[in-house]
């Protein structure tokens, strides 16, 4: 077993669309950033990463090349679906969080954990997504950020059991 810790956190900007978990969210603001911004589905690539200790997201997909620019970060856990593989793991559970004042989140997460779920290969009972607020402290209270969280708990896929398949 493997576990993997990471956060993200993007810059509101206006006009830009929000999008977290592969889902876009109405709402006058957007996340700023080299990609499509989705700060969750950075969190969780990058989770996954560390757990299997290959470096950053920036290592694998640097924010100064242009072939990531405006990208859909859910093709990032396309990349990181194929490094479990290679290294014979597979995902347990994820658990996120996602910290922000607005706009409420509830009636997208499940949206969320079925994108998400989709593109690892993974049951949706195996994602948790949770929202809230940072209580009006730093920028995600000050409305000026969004930030998400996601641990990942990964299990060893034993060689010979995967050349089965």
């Amino acid at each position: 077993m493997r576990i993997g810790f990471s956060k993200d956190i993007h810059i509101l900007k206006e006009g830009v669309p929000l999008i977290l978990g592969g889902v876009q969210i109405p709402y006058e603001f957007g996340l700023e950033s080299h990609s499509d911004g989705d700060c969750l589905t950075h969190a969780i690539v990058e989770a996954i990463f560390g757990a299997l200790n290959v470096g950053d997201l920036g290592k694998h997909f640097p924010p100064n090349d242009d072939r990531y620019k405006g990208v859909s970060s859910l093709s990032f856990l396309d990349y990181a679906k194929k490094l479990l593989s290679e290294k014979h793991y597979e995902i347990e559970n994820l658990d996120c969080f996602i910290s922000c004042e607005k706009p409420k989140l509830k009636d997208f997460l499940d949206k969320m954990r079925e994108k998400i779920s989709g593109k690892l290969g993974i049951s949706i009972d195996q994602i948790s997504i949770k929202a809230g607020t940072n209580e009006g402290v730093g920028p995600v209270g000050e409305k000026k950020a969004i930030e998400a969280y996601c641990v990942v708990l990964l299990k060893e896929v034993k060689w010979w059991i995967k050349k089965l398949e």
